[in-house]
């Protein structure tokens, strides 16, 4: 006879004789046409075709912003190109008034100033460039371009082959005598005052780091020269 303290008797399992449930193994996949047999394609789904189209008008709409630019730059450069020059060469013949000396004089200040100032300024930028988040070379950069500015002009009316830059030569050859190639001797020296004070710009900061690098290298020596503490 069973004791109270004995383990009920294993009766059948209550799972055994009920049919294992099916997986769907197609449950990720994209859904089938019953009557075709053949699998959904992702470019049927409305969400899909408008980011296609709001795709297609962000590129049309930044062709044309383009297209605009390119146009606008050319009417300008056009509109420039007929008023620069001729009023550039009748501000200089204002100054020099026919004198062949202030023709000269003037030529050599424009040459040498806005030829050296510039690429002192632009080497300036390219020194600072990384620090305080290109503030400074954005500033040296900016201030070139302005100071080479009567440099442009001159070399426009010079090599220019619009109307503008032939009445601007022949206003020159009469009011202006001597001062193209006063510019062209001015711009030739100005060059060479650059590549001087590039050079010495050069020199004085390699100096520098070897400086550094000494003091960094006796820094060393003394803490490896330092007794250590006895235990």
């Amino acid at each position: 006879m069973p004791t109270s303290t004995d383990p009920p008797a294993a009766g059948p399992s209550p799972d055994i004789g009920r049919p294992t449930p099916l997986v769907d193994h197609d449950a990720n996949h994209p859904s089938e046409d019953p009557a075709a047999g053949v699998a959904a394609s992702p470019s049927d789904d409305p969400a899909a075709r408008r980011t296609i189209g709001d795709r297609a008008n962000s590129v049309a709409k930044r062709v044309v912003a383009v297209l605009i630019a390119i146009a606008l730059l050319v009417i300008a450069y056009f509109i420039l190109e007929a008023f620069l020059p001729r009023w550039w060469a009748q501000q200089i013949g204002q100054r020099v008034d026919g004198s062949f000396s202030r023709g000269i004089g003037t030529g050599l200040v424009l040459g040498i100033v806005c030829t050296f100032v510039p690429l002192l300024l632009f080497t300036l930028a390219v020194v600072n460039r990384g620090r305080l988040r290109n503030v400074p070379a954005i500033v040296f950069g900016i201030a070139g371009i302005i100071v080479a500015i009567p440099n442009l002009l001159s070399l426009a009316v010079v090599v220019g082959r619009g109307n503008g830059s032939h009445a601007g030569q022949r206003i020159l050859d009469v009011d202006a005598p001597g001062f193209r190639g006063a510019s062209l001797w001015g711009a030739v020296v100005g060059v060479l005052f650059a590549v001087l004070m590039g050079y010495f710009i050069w020199r004085y900061r390699r100096r520098g780091r070897q400086l550094r690098a000494s003091r960094e290298r006796e820094k060393e020596a003394a803490a490896l020269a330092e007794p250590t503490p006895e235990a």
